[in-house]
């Protein structure tokens, strides 16, 4: 043991086993930590470096502070850095619990036999042996958690399988602990595969042993402040902590000093990384909605450098880090829907004026996300709040601005596939952070029309547009390159469809995509399986819900004009004189090509004009 002194705070440095760690400490996952995140990569080197070790294997340092002391039991340490490890060791060691829980059932329904009695006993001692260290007792009976953490799959399902599940909502970090749980489960079942009960069981026991032995260096502070210290120092060399680690100790820290308000914050942090983040492995999602609610708000900043600036605009105030955690609440309420093809909102969930009830809204967010566009998200976020905190932005520029977004993206990116610069990042933030300082209605007027003529200046030709409109097609039976793909997706195609009809108010607002498919009007099953075919064209199709498309099946023009003339919600002036024309059997590849040229026109110059 040895103690040493950086910066004035005490460390105290123990080498222990994790057998020493589970047998002689109890940990906290402390509020201002970050959730568990380690995904197949890592627990592939788990298995790889500790599991299948072939002796004892260093693994790393933990830091931790002293935060309940016991004078008859094990003392309390709260985790600085390390939770990670330990906690994957507390997961396998769950699951390899569970193997020899398995086998005993297996047994169980074996004929008896004083073999199958002795393996019995044996398989029950080994997991009782294995829950001793997950959760342990004191002399006068209470039981305690090795490890304390809030995520209720880790209570219910790792630490005590037999508990009254608590029917709670698994958040991100439970999800990346149930993936964790599986891949060990897969990878005990393929280690005990074939293996007779005895067999299986000293197979568990070798892997449990390679658990136990794995060393690591438990460093020791004397206080939670020095805590809060030395979470944020890791980050300056090299720990793997995320943007969104450090926003929230730096909120729990500095929001406030009683305990209870601390567990507040860092509860009401919980709630709004559950918002956002909607897969596993998706924690990157939170530092980007960190950046683009600063940019939609104030002067553009790179992500490396947005901690140091949300550190500055917080510190020495308590009020100030709790303004700074509403603004990131209220945002997520909007980030939550972005990047969501299919948006369903329950509108009942939403506000008196919130901006996600006009339909058009709904619209661009859908479209946004299908042309796989976030460079607009602070502008987004900056009109939303506009609208719904101010009465200087009225409904009408609300629309008006998302469309002009959405129109941009339509010719900007869909279409010709230009990717986002420095230079459109920065006219949208420069766009946000003049409508948040904007006080009256002629200013925000003002800002949206130098906004849009911005847009409409950095367009691609008409022409350009106009030739990648017309090349537009649907091919869902033939094979497709990536680039292909982007231009032909159903959903898409479903999309440009109907916009046209919207536009032409054949259709009402906020429209759900996946109710919608496509009609070839000419056969597909003529076309010559190459993407050029005119039967792909989009000259040659039609929207129609997903009943309809049956009811016309695959007939020629003549055998389908009555149903398409009921069915089709939008008719140009091409399909409509297809349509009414009696004595015209098929439609032709050109008259395909005319329409698909004609319909690039009516797009560029109307439904996706930026004015």
């Amino acid at each position: 043991m040895s103690t040493a002194n950086s910066e004035l705070i005490p460390i105290k440095s123990t080498t222990r086993t994790v057998q020493d760690c589970f047998r002689s400490c109890l940990y906290v996952v402390p509020n201002f930590q970050r959730p568990y995140s380690w995904d197949i990569d890592e627990l592939e080197d788990y298995w790889d470096d500790v599991v299948l070790a072939k002796g004892d294997f260093f693994f790393g340092s933990t830091v931790t502070w002293e935060s309940e002391s016991r004078e008859l039991f094990n003392n309390s340490y709260s985790i600085i850095d390390g939770q990670q490890r330990l906690t994957t060791s507390a997961i396998i060691l769950s699951v390899i619990r569970d193997s020899f829980t398995r086998i005993i059932d297996g047994l169980s329904e074996a004929e008896p036999s004083d073999e199958v009695t002795a393996l019995l006993v044996q398989a029950q001692t080994q997991a009782d042996n294995t829950q001793r260290y997950l959760i342990t007792v004191d002399d006068d009976g209470n039981k305690f958690a090795v490890i304390k953490r809030d995520e209720p799959n880790f209570r219910e399902v790792v630490q005590n399988p037999s508990a009254i599940p608590s029917g709670k909502k698994w958040n991100g970090s439970a999800r990346q602990i149930g993936t964790a749980r599986i891949f060990f489960e897969n990878r005990l079942t393929d280690s005990v595969k074939d293996q007779s009960a005895a067999e299986a069981i000293e197979t568990l026991k070798a892997i449990r042993s390679n658990v136990l032995k794995a060393r690591l260096i438990q460093v020791e502070l004397t206080s939670e402040e020095d805590g809060f210290l030395i979470f944020e120092t890791l980050n300056t060399r090299g720990a793997d902590l995320r943007l969104a680690d450090l926003v929230k100790n730096l909120l729990v820290r500095g929001g406030a000093s009683d305990p209870q308000d601390r567990q507040t914050i860092s509860d009401r942090w919980e709630r709004l990384v559950s918002l956002l983040q909607a897969a596993p492995g998706s924690a990157g999602a939170i530092d980007q909605f960190i950046w683009q609610s600063w940019n939609s708000r104030r002067a553009a900043v790179t992500e490396a450098e947005l901690y140091k600036n949300i550190t500055k605009t917080v510190e020495g105030d308590a009020a100030r880090h709790i303004s700074y955690l509403e603004e990131l609440e209220y945002d997520a309420l909007t980030y939550q829907y972005i990047d969501d093809v299919d948006l369903i909102i329950d509108k009942s969930e939403l506000g008196v004026k919130s901006a996600l009830k006009v339909p058009e809204v709904v619209d661009t967010l859908r479209a946004l996300s299908l042309f796989n566009v976030s460079v607009a998200n602070s502008a987004l976020l900056a009109v939303v709040r506009k609208y719904e905190k101010s009465s200087a932005l009225l409904k009408r520029d609300l629309i008006d601005v998302c469309r002009a977004i959405e129109n941009f993206h339509f010719q900007f990116t869909a279409l010709l596939n230009s990717g986002s610069t420095g230079g459109t990042r920065s006219r949208y933030n420069k766009f946000a952070v003049e409508l948040e300082g904007a006080a009256s209605k002629p200013d925000v007027k003002t800002s949206i029309n130098s906004f849009k003529a911005k847009l409409a200046g950095s367009l691609p030709s008409d022409s350009d547009s106009k030739d990648a409109f017309a090349e537009l097609f649907y091919a869902p039976n033939v094979r497709l390159t990536n680039a292909q793909k982007r231009r032909s997706r159903k959903h898409f195609i479903a999309y440009v469809l109907l916009r046209f009809a919207q536009d032409g108010n054949a259709l009402p607002r906020g429209q759900d995509l996946t109710t919608w498919t496509i009609e070839h009007i000419r056969p597909q099953s003529r076309a010559s399986g190459a993407v050029g075919s005119p039967e792909y064209s989009i000259g040659n199709l039609a929207l129609l819900t997903s009943g309809a498309n049956v009811t016309l099946g695959d007939g020629n023009l003549s055998s389908k004009q009555d149903g398409l003339k009921t069915l089709v919600p939008w008719k140009d002036s091409d399909l409509s004189g297809w349509l009414d024309d009696s004595t015209k059997i098929e439609v032709t590849a050109a008259d395909i090509s005319a329409r698909a040229k004609a319909l690039a026109e009516v797009a560029v110059d109307t439904v996706w004009a930026v004015k």
